[in-house]
């Protein structure tokens, strides 16, 4: 009497060793049988990918709010830039009423100020780039009229306001921003959440720096 021959489906390489580690624990029936062991793998794929694509889509939304979206306070990194735009706006108007408008160090504040809000909030190290050269440029402006002794409370307040949006986003940014963005893109480059990332479309988070 022959012996039914029995195939066994292998899943060779590292990239698939998740599809082995599910195949290995098929029951024995479904080992026998080629066919049946591919499609219960296949669907096994399907829950992984799935259900993995929605779990990664999700930590990335999470990661990107706490750069745009505010807080319980009402807070955001988004908004402590914008914030900071404002009182740099309101210096470089006041700064130019004391050295004219025409004032190298007023223009050059000016521009910084339009290359800031030429930026867009969805690529965070160009908006750190740009924040950082802003900073430069006002600060410059701000030391001439305090070295002229015309600095006003008014000005004084904005300087302030400045200043102090820019301890708030660095704090964030170093705090909390900063870390989960390392935590989900090393996440990401890990298998399987790099196919997964690929086939949804979900990639790297830019980090603020």
């Amino acid at each position: 009497m022959q012996l039914e021959q029995q195939e066994t489906f292998r899943i060779e390489g590292p990239q698939l060793e998740v599809f082995g580690q599910v195949e290995s624990k098929l029951p024995a029936p479904a080992k026998k049988r080629p066919a049946a062991a591919l499609a219960l793998v296949v669907l096994a794929a399907v829950s992984v990918f799935g259900i993995g694509g929605a779990k990664l889509n999700t930590k990335y939304n999470q990661v990107q709010a706490i750069y745009a979206s505010a807080n319980e306070h009402g807070q955001s990194m988004q908004n402590d830039l914008s914030l900071r735009a404002d009182a740099a706006a309101n210096l470089i108007r006041l700064c130019g009423q004391v050295l004219g408008e025409d004032a190298a160090s007023v223009q050059a504040a000016q521009q910084a100020l339009d290359d800031w809000n030429a930026t867009d909030s969805s690529h965070p190290a160009d908006q750190f780039a740009a924040n950082t050269a802003l900073g430069s440029a006002v600060e410059i402006m701000y030391g001439e009229v305090a070295d002229a002794g015309k600095s006003t409370e008014s000005i004084e307040t904005q300087h302030t306001e400045f200043l102090s949006r820019q301890d708030i986003i660095l704090r964030t940014a170093g705090n909390e921003y900063n870390p989960a963005v390392e935590e989900y893109n090393n996440t990401l480059s890990a298998f399987p959440a790099n196919v997964i990332g690929m086939l949804w479309g979900i990639g790297e988070v830019e980090a603020f720096q």
